[in-house]
């Protein structure tokens, strides 16, 4: 007897972040992990062909509701609550993981929730009243009715703790990883292909994520105008889809001269992010908030000096192998980025501890350790599993 796993894989149907690229590192390795466990995916659309994980199905539940439409802010909630509820009572589904913060409200099976972070109440100023009241809602029932919370960082649970209450004990931590592609030793012609198809500059800085208020974009922007107009760096290169408040850090830019010099390039696909980072001089990570922070760790991994704010999950992730600075600080971003730049034992240092410190987070641990939730969920036992395998074998 196999038991059906169900987890909420919409986020890796769209431009894929960092909730996608979680789901998709899980359901790459699970399936080997844990032969007793039958995965499905549950998503609103197909996934691209070809995407679909080794060991996993797709199950396509409801109708995608692009951010556009009216209905989109009572999408998710509909979602769950009649799609995902219907589908897991008709299917014998003995557990659903909600991936990104939220569960149904009743479910005829385990559940499982990993909450990343609580950004909507540690920074709500960034975020429309609206959607803060929604997180919290779901987040709250959440801690009321999962059998499991999932969290990526010790400083998330202690905000699980602090903000709404959780026992700490009862929030599993489980770091990120990073994927292999991120890495110092590239193929020549696969970075030539990158800047070329990028049209990047030779020497620019880089941040990645998306273009909204919570990653402190206008400091970054601050931090890097001294360094960009003392010729340091060619340009500030910015990857990410834009979010909430991208037309004024836009805006804040042309206001600080650096049209030309900071470049918005959008979303970057995965099969050019690595070489993205790789060919950069340093990465910079001024955000308010993170649960975790995987642009710190794939710089790193990348072989590049980072230089991040030293808030929430950061210096979690970054060790002591990354330079902290106060967030909001431009002008010790400033200093940090000069420092970075012109000290060439500096840059020796940062890159070799953040290869070694990159070693510390894989995806194979993360993925174990979720089997290990999971089992321990649905009472599955080490020996209760040898002993299903003995008797299948004996069949």
């Amino acid at each position: 007897m196999r038991f059906k796993v169900a987890l909420d894989a919409r986020r890796a149907v769209r431009h894929v972040t960092g909730i996608g690229h979680y789901v998709f590192e899980l359901a790459k390795r699970m399936p080997v992990l844990a032969p007793e466990l039958e995965f499905q995916l549950l998503v609103d659309r197909p996934l691209p062909d070809g995407a679909l994980p080794a060991g996993c199905t797709q199950v396509v539940l409801g109708r995608f509701v692009s951010s556009s439409s009216p209905l989109a802010r009572f999408y998710s909630p509909i979602w769950l609550n009649t799609s995902v509820s219907q589908h897991v009572s008709r299917d014998g589904v003995a557990l659903f993981h909600g991936t990104n913060s939220a569960i149904p409200l009743r479910l005829p099976c385990r559940t499982v929730c990993t909450i990343h972070d609580l950004s909507f109440m540690r920074v709500p100023q960034v975020y429309g009243r609206m959607y803060r009241r929604y997180m919290q809602l779901q987040a709250r029932i959440a801690l009321r009715s999962a059998d499991a919370i999932v969290s990526d960082s010790h400083s998330s649970q202690r905000d699980l703790t602090e903000l709404l209450g959780a026992v700490r004990g009862d929030v599993v931590v489980i770091h990120l990883g990073v994927n292999d592609e991120f890495s110092a030793d590239h193929d020549d012609d696969y970075l030539r292909r990158v800047r070329a198809e990028l049209m990047l500059p030779e020497c620019y800085l880089l941040h990645v994520g998306m273009v909204e208020t919570k990653k402190d974009i206008e400091t970054l922007l601050a931090g890097c105008a001294d360094v960009l107009r003392a010729r340091l760096v060619e340009s500030l290169v910015i990857a990410g889809a834009d979010g909430l408040g991208a037309r004024e850090i836009r805006s804040f830019a042309s206001a600080l001269g650096l049209d030309g010099k900071a470049r918005f390039i959008g979303f970057v696909p995965q099969r050019l992010l690595p070489g993205l980072y790789a060919l950069a001089k340093a990465v910079v990570f001024p955000s308010r908030y993170e649960g975790f922070g995987l642009p710190v760790l794939e710089g790193m991994a990348s072989g590049v000096p980072v230089v991040a704010a030293e808030c929430s999950s950061i210096p979690e992730v970054a060790g002591d192998a990354a330079v902290l600075f106060p967030p909001g600080d431009s002008a010790r971003l400033t200093e940090a980025l000069r420092a970075v730049l012109s000290d060439a034992d500096l840059r020796a240092n940062l890159i070799r501890r953040g290869l070694s410190r990159v070693r510390q987070f894989t995806w194979a641990e993360s993925a174990a350790r979720h089997v290990a939730v999971y089992r321990k969920v649905l009472h599955l036992g080490h020996e209760s599993v040898a002993r299903r395998k003995a008797a299948t074998n004996r069949a």
